[in-house]
This record gives C-alpha cells, sequence and structure tokens, in this order.
C-alpha cells in the first residue's frame, strides 16, 4: 500500500471540464487536476463519469491532486533472487 500520508481519499461530486470536483472522507473539499493526455482522452472521461455515478471512492496525490493511475498499490520492487549451486 502507499504512505497513507501521499494519499486523499476522496469521493467524485461533479465534473467540471478540464478539473473535477470532490470530498475527502473528512468532508474537505478539493480541485482534481486533470493532466494535459487526460483532457483530450475519451476513455478517461467516460471511465471518470462511471466512477462519478457508482459513488465510488479514489485515491488522490495530496501533492498534485490528482488521480492516481496505480489505485492504492505501491510499486513493489522485486523479490531478491536466490543463487542456486
Amino acid at each position: 500500500m502507499m504512505n497513507d500520508q501521499a494519499v486523499f481519499t476522496a469521493q467524485l461530486e461533479m465534473i467540471a471540464y478540464p478539473n473535477i470536483t470532490a470530498h475527502t472522507e473528512t468532508g474537505a473539499h478539493l480541485t482534481i487536476e486533470t493532466n494535459e493526455k487526460q483532457r483530450t482522452d475519451p476513455a478517461f472521461w467516460a471511465s471518470v463519469s462511471a466512477i462519478l455515478k457508482a459513488k465510488l471512492w479514489v485515491p488522490v496525490s495530496k501533492r498534485l491532486h490528482q488521480l492516481l493511475d496505480s489505485d492504492w498499490l505501491a510499486v513493489q520492487t522485486p523479490a531478491p533472487q536466490l543463487r542456486l549451486g
């Protein structure tokens, strides 16, 4: 899991292109900013619309106020390799 201090858990409230408004578990409101690639990606907007409609909670970067594409999972480091023989 990611460092809990680096991520907001947010529920989307409204899409106001190019931004998305949401609220955190504590009720704080925030604006999720989209990047240039997301702004021109119809699949991204279809996904965000489905997330909004389903009222799902999503991870948002506290530093950048952007949706995380890796969900709440942290990048795993490879397990050490055993040397045989």
